[in-house]
């Protein structure tokens, strides 16, 4: 069921209260803390309505709000989609030429690095092949080349890799051969709780992604109590094939990606949502076959406890994009229900850095942080050049600062957030 089915200047506040409805605790991404709410009603229903490819009503706003509805485009990895959307409507329906003219530069250079990465990607996959390592693409670029017409209306920022467990040590070789430096080597120490390996390339890291070389699907899975472990083999045997007309890779299936999607985005970016990956939800739950893929979808959310996410992120698609859910499925109050332990865990997740529930939850559990010290050591105490990756002016005497610097964004996460609980309870 659509709760919005044609968007226009009247319709914004219902638009804004079924937002808030849907997860009081969600966050928009905006810059200098403006999500795109803070607009206009016009604006926001001019987005919404673009997005949705509807017919928008020309809104009646000053140069300085155009700026504020870029910078929030700009926010949310919109501007390229935003861009060629705009391009089939009336004249008097784009946005004033000067904000035009920066969409357009956006765009380009959007094609320029979406260019990039397919040459990039290329390599890496035709590296892996000759082999004889299976990859799976994820995220973003996956999602450019298999979802949108166009790869560059999808702008992304990195590569991640998924490989069997077993393949990794060898495809990490493969990646060093082709001029990557792992940034600390994780797998043979720490794999049950590090889930990758990034790698920069040693020549030309300004003109190459990073790349994320993971093993295990999901990167919290194992913290969920009640849970079935996700079978990596069976991801890779479900995955699905994309074909352009100059790249073949493949990727996971719909189904699983619209499953991880949802927990990436609530664990990993604490209930910040991005319009881009909203609209990426959208375009996932397109391909799925009905009935088979929704079933599987209804059942492996809950064995998965991913039930609370998903629902949110699918809710959020039919609001922005008007994702329209087939019948039968278009009634979350008859789907299975999460479990009490999944509720536990997402609200736990709501408040805190994923960091921190980590910690929290070792630290209340002697036997578990036994287990665990090792990993909590690197995670306190990671190499000194992934530091410098996350802070990049880190000069070598700097780095003591920037260790400083880690450990007090998670005391501060902790610390707000009980201040909070405090307050809500006195």
């Amino acid at each position: 069921m659509n709760h919005l089915t044609n968007v226009n200047s009247a319709t914004a506040l219902t638009l804004k209260e079924t937002i808030s409805e849907i997860c009081p605790d969600l966050n928009l991404c905006g810059t200098t803390d403006k999500s795109p709410l803070d607009l206009s009603d016009e604006l926001l229903a001019y987005i919404c309505s673009v997005i949705r490819d509807e017919s928008p009503t020309a809104p009646d706003a000053t140069i300085e709000q155009w700026v504020e509805l870029l910078e929030v485009l700009r926010a949310n990895w919109l501007i390229p989609l935003f861009y060629r959307k705009i391009g089939s409507l009336p004249q008097e329906c784009r946005p004033p030429e000067p904000i035009a003219d920066e969409m357009r530069q956006a765009f380009l250079f959007s094609c320029v690095r979406s260019l990039h990465m397919e040459g990039q990607l290329r390599e890496i996959i035709e590296g892996f092949q000759e082999q004889g390592v299976r990859v799976l693409v994820l995220r973003g670029p996956a999602l450019a080349f298999s979802l949108y017409p166009d790869p560059a209306m999808r702008p992304s920022c990195d590569l991640d890799l998924l490989v069997l467990p077993e393949q990794v040590v060898q495809a990490r070789g493969i990646l060093e051969d082709l001029g990557y430096k792992c940034l600390a080597k994780r797998f043979e120490t720490s794999r049950d709780f590090f889930r990758e390996e990034c790698f920069i390339h040693q020549k030309n890291p300004g003109n190459k992604f990073p790349v994320d070389l993971h093993w295990v699907h999901w990167e919290l899975h194992p913290f969920f109590k009640g849970s079935e472990e996700v079978d990596i083999l069976d991801l890779f045997q479900r995955a699905w094939k994309v074909e352009t007309p100059t790249l073949a890779f493949e990727t996971l299936h719909p189904v699983d990606y619209l499953i991880h999607s949802a927990i990436h985005l609530i664990m990993i970016h604490k209930n910040e949502m991005r319009l881009s990956w909203i609209y990426d939800t959208a375009l996932l739950a397109q391909h799925l076959q009905v009935p088979d893929d929704w079933e599987t979808l209804q059942e492996r959310c809950v064995a998965w406890s991913a039930r609370i996410p998903l629902e949110n992120c699918l809710r959020m698609a039919q609001v922005w994009a008007g994702l329209e859910l087939p019948e039968g499925f278009d009634d979350f109050s008859t789907w299975p229900q999460p479990t009490e332990d999944e509720r536990t865990v997402w609200a736990d997740t709501m408040r805190h850095h994923w960091v921190t529930i980590l910690l929290k939850r070792s630290l209340s559990n002697p036997s578990l942080l036994l287990k665990r010290v090792p990993s909590l050591l690197r995670l306190l105490f990671p190499h000194p050049d992934i530091v410098r990756f996350c802070y990049p002016t880190s000069s070598n005497w700097l780095l003591p600062v920037s260790y400083v610097r880690r450990w007090l964004r998670w005391i501060d996460d902790l610390v707000i957030n009980r201040i909070g609980e405090l307050k809500q309870r006195g």
